[in-house]
């Protein structure tokens, strides 16, 4: 897929600049489209854009669906264009920002405020903004079923039709969450759990105007993000998208499809996800995450995995397939362990599954998330297929720096270079945080002393002079952000997935360097 050099940036939807708590896909995503091209980009990387769970801290990587749309995301502003709200209506947020909400008395992984710059929000401040935004949405939901047109709601139709594969378990799923005031399906009436086709008829009955309202939600997201697809294609941005190799066990996809996770009589999980004690986490991470049972996946075809590639690849020009190591072999471990220290590697049928997306699609437009101890493993099927994986450049200057795959030397052209990810600190954070012997062998390759001053640059630099044909920046590098403005942190928690862009940060200084980096290194 990777022909030409190119160049982009990484900036999750919800880091976004806004006045309603969280990024959206709203007037600043497309200012930052606007940003990119003026600056010479050709991609702009993303996190996932399914729902978050405020219980698991509203990471983007643990949802309740593999299919639906983050409506955090929806813009109110355009909502507000199209006559579902009121100017009026926004003015709540005007009238106590978010910023000044205090909530209490939340169920979440952690309350506690992080010590980073000043639009780094702690767990009160996220819930604020979910508690105030979910009534504005829900209203304009409500509107838009009473007031449609007869072309509005045939389009809607349509978008229901389409997507029903998903959005008829998953609207029913939210429903009932919302209808018992239980969001644990497992903690249902036994017929719910137990999915009895009388029982579901009745509550699909009996809760038609609720599950209207979730469907319309899903349609404003899908109906925002295509439009702003199309604006950033007219402008030559390709977007890059993110999915989780997992599913949260609190998810319409368990619920709805049991049969595809290694689960017990009582659908508990047998084993969790996670990953061994690595460079990030010296117990490892235990995602929690149920455990596919690839054999029925297998025996079906991969079918479940085909839907929801086809999925993401229609908003998608180029999608990252998270641990990707797991689509050949993955760290289980036993549910009632407490950390990932224990576990085991087991084989998935990897090349059964290669063989699937071959027959379902044309092209496989994917980026393998080939980073960790075993990556090596994962190589020879990546070479065979022509999958680009990754290559981190702050993971270049270890001890075995002359042989490592992440060192600029040992590049090669299908591949996608990062100076970080979501996962690493900023570059400037990397740095402060790094050793004696660590700086001494950058200064050595580097040939010159590197500082604090002077190492974002130069990573920058390496990065896009780098032989891989695409490279992808944290938008915290490019304006030379420190640790504070890190993303996420593995195995924190709820203090993560919370950071910011400032307005104004995005300044035309900015986008010139880049643009003349980029024009220097031949990836406009």
């Amino acid at each position: 897929m990777l022909q030409q050099r190119s160049s982009g940036l990484l900036l999750h939807i919800t880091s976004l600049p806004s006045a309603h708590g969280v990024g959206d896909i709203g007037p600043e995503a497309y200012r930052f489209a606007d940003f990119l091209a003026s600056a010479g980009q050709t991609y702009w990387q993303i996190l996932p854009l399914t729902p978050v769970d405020p219980g698991a801290g509203f990471s983007p990587y643990s949802s309740p669906s593999a299919f639906a749309g983050n409506i955090l995301m929806i813009s109110l502003e355009k909502l507000a264009e199209d006559n579902w709200l009121t100017e009026q209506d926004l003015d709540v947020f005007n009238d106590q920002p978010i910023q000044d909400l205090t909530i209490t008395n939340v169920s979440t992984t952690s309350a506690s405020t992080v010590q980073a710059g000043p639009l780094v929000m702690n767990q009160s401040v996220l819930h604020a903004a979910w508690i105030k935004k979910k009534p504005l949405l829900h209203q304009a939901a409500e509107t838009f079923l009473r007031n449609a047109t007869p072309a509005q709601r045939s389009d809607y139709d349509r978008f229901c039709t389409q997507h029903s594969g998903w959005l008829t378990d998953y609207a029913l799923f939210s429903a009932l969450q919302e209808e018992t005031g239980e969001p644990f399906w497992l903690r249902w009436p036994e017929d719910l759990v137990r999915r009895n086709p009388t029982a579901l008829a009745y509550q699909t009955e009996r809760l038609q105007d609720r599950i209207g309202v979730i469907s319309v939600l899903q349609y404003f997201f899908f109906k925002q993000w295509n439009e702003l697809l199309a604006y950033c294609y007219d402008r030559r941005i390709h977007l890059v998208g993110d999915i989780p190799i997992y599913v949260q066990l609190n998810s319409a996809d368990v619920w709805a499809n049991p049969g595809l996770f290694k689960l017990d009589t009582n659908f508990e999980p047998l084993f969790v996800a996670g990953a061994p004690p690595d460079y990030f986490s010296e117990y490892g991470q235990r995602w929690g995450n149920p455990i596919y049972d690839w054999a029925e996946h297998e025996r079906t075809g991969f079918s479940w995995w085909m839907q929801r590639m086809r999925h993401q690849m229609s908003l998608y020009s180029l999608t990252r397939l998270d641990h990707f190591l797991g689509f050949a072999e993955y760290w289980e471990i036993p549910a009632s362990e407490p950390t990932a220290q224990v576990g085991t590697w087991v084989k998935a049928p990897i090349e059964a599954f290669m063989q699937a997306m071959y027959r379902q699609f044309v092209q496989l437009p994917i980026i393998a998330e080939d980073l960790g101890a075993k990556a090596a493993d994962i190589q020879p099927y990546l070479r065979h297929y022509g999958i680009p994986g990754m290559r981190v450049i702050q993971f270049g200057f270890g001890e075995d720096l002359p042989t490592s795959s992440y060192a600029v030397h040992n590049h090669t052209e299908n591949f996608v270079v990062y100076s970080g990810t979501h996962d690493n600190n900023t570059t400037l954070g990397w740095f402060r945080e790094s050793d004696a012997v660590h700086r001494q062998r950058m200064d050595d390759y580097f040939g010159f002393p590197i500082t604090e001053e002077n190492v974002v640059d130069q990573i920058c630099r390496l990065t896009m002079q780098s032989v891989a044909r695409l490279a992808i920046m944290p938008v915290q590098d490019v304006l030379n952000l420190n640790e504070s403005h890190r993303m996420n942190t593995p195995g924190l928690g709820g203090r993560s997935w919370q950071w910011r862009l400032e307005l104004g940060q995005l300044t035309a200084e900015a986008a010139a360097k880049l643009l003349k980096l980029t024009k220097m290194t031949g990836r406009v």
